[in-house]
């Protein structure tokens, strides 16, 4: 499981200039027909037509290069008129005040509606997405047993999530099962298989099979893999997402044909700006690997898209100023954004991951997680309760998953350090939590 110290290790490096490219893979016939067959097509939507800036504020570069000049910024909402592509067709080219310029395409959408982050921080609760005929915005947590069930039915959590790795198939869950539907709620399994085999289309149809098997013990929700964007959950030189939205596609039609109330989550990606903002076979920055998703049409084979957010130093409100530096994913409304415009407001978001680390009470924390070393008990228990209240109000989000109930590895991923549940018993966020929960 990916915790953030590559993230951490990516924003000194995030200047780099990284190439798109592409792995050749064969995707199912059926798949195939709902999306366009090359790049070209994708670059045809929006060159010498209008885009629409879908993020906050996007830099105005005097060359296509995350190391040219930043000679402007467009607010979101902003018409673009586009000239024609890069080369790699990872930036459009525009005229900004007579001067050719470089915008980033993955940020923009052509006919695309901007639905900026303050105008969902209202008292309505009302919402436009599938969220609501999923049943409205739920709150849970990942455990490491099945100890605080009650507590966590207490504070107003309804969902429990536990993660699998499964290359030999599904394992019997029926145990796990049963106890959190006896205590009156909702498990959802993160589910990866055979890590050396997740890029092999026949192998997609076996993993949907798993996938389904998990669905007939009575799993309420399955995420299928864990943060495809990388090559140590995906395989050396396998990341691409075209290959995973494949994966997605099987495992969607065997899990639905199964138990159709099941519902399907669309595997997290790790927030990383490591790969410059594009995609290699190694790995791909989340905001390329989800916005290339969206462009597959992924969105119709899942119920709502994962995304983890466990990496930062600053409260959810906060949108800028991180002693890290301000790119997106560092910050609680960058990244729902990033995911959630992927998809056009298609679909809802799951927060399958997140927590904010503290060592308050354990010890220090390791250097690769040192940008929380600031972060207090208090911290984590108000950003929490902050983030469940926000993710309800946005209309955007599904569900929220703390990462952790419970947890008690202490090294280099100091995942005790996230859990609300204290080693010495303590849960600050307990209160918090029931109170934004209205218990």
């Amino acid at each position: 499981m990916f915790r953030r110290l590559l993230h951490a290790i990516s924003i000194a490096a995030i200047a780099a200039t990284v190439s798109t490219t592409s792995v050749v893979f064969t995707v199912s016939p059926a798949f195939a027909q709902n999306r366009p067959s090359t790049a070209s097509q994708y670059r045809a939507i929006a060159q010498g037509s209008e885009v629409t800036v879908m993020v906050a504020s996007l830099n105005v570069r005097a060359q296509p290069s995350l190391k040219a000049k930043i000679i402007g910024k467009l607010k979101g909402g902003a018409k673009v008129q586009t000239l024609g592509t890069s080369t790699d067709g990872a930036w459009w080219i525009i005229n900004h005040k007579g001067v050719q310029a470089y915008i980033m395409a993955r940020y923009t959408q052509a006919g695309g509606v901007y639905r900026p982050a303050s105008s969902t921080k209202t008292t309505s609760t009302k919402t436009t997405t599938k969220s609501t005929s999923a049943g409205g915005f739920e709150l849970g947590g990942h455990i490491r047993s099945t100890d605080y069930l009650g507590q966590m039915r207490d504070i107003g959590m309804t969902w429990v999530k536990t993660q699998v790795v499964m290359p030999g198939g599904a394992p019997d869950m029926s145990g796990m099962i049963n106890a959190v539907h006896a205590n009156g709620m909702k498990i959802l399994i993160g589910a990866v298989g055979d890590r050396g085999r997740a890029s092999d289309g026949e192998y997609h149809k076996e993993f949907a099979r798993q996938l389904a098997a998990l669905a007939a013990q009575g799993a309420d929700a399955i995420e299928v893999w864990n943060e495809p964007n990388l090559d140590r959950e995906y395989g050396y030189g396998k990341v691409d997402p075209a290959n995973y939205v494949n994966m997605l596609y099987e495992a969607y039609g065997a899990i639905k044909a199964t138990n159709p109330n099941t519902l399907v989550i669309g595997g997290a990606n790790a927030p990383t700006g490591a790969f410059g903002g594009g995609c290699t076979a190694n790995g791909c920055d989340d905001s390329y690997f989800v916005a290339r998703m969206g462009q597959l049409g992924a969105d119709k084979y899942m119920d709502c898209m994962g995304a983890h957010h466990n990496g930062s130093m600053v409260g959810p409100d906060q949108t800028q100023g991180a002693p890290t530096g301000d790119h997106y994913s560092w910050y609680f409304w960058g990244t729902l954004g990033v995911t959630y415009n992927a998809f056009g407001g298609r679909v809802p978001i799951c927060w399958t991951e997140l927590g904010y680390v503290t060592g308050e009470g354990i010890g220090a924390l390791p250097g690769g997680f040192s940008w929380g070393s600031s972060t207090t008990l208090d911290n984590q228990a108000q950003w929490l309760a902050r983030a469940a209240q926000l993710s309800r109000d946005s209309g955007k989000v599904r569900l929220m998953i703390i990462w952790n109930i419970d947890f008690r590895q202490w090294d280099a991923d100091p995942q005790a350090g996230y859990s609300i549940f204290r080693p010495n018993g303590e849960c600050r966020a307990c209160g918090t939590l029931k109170a934004a929960m209205g218990r």
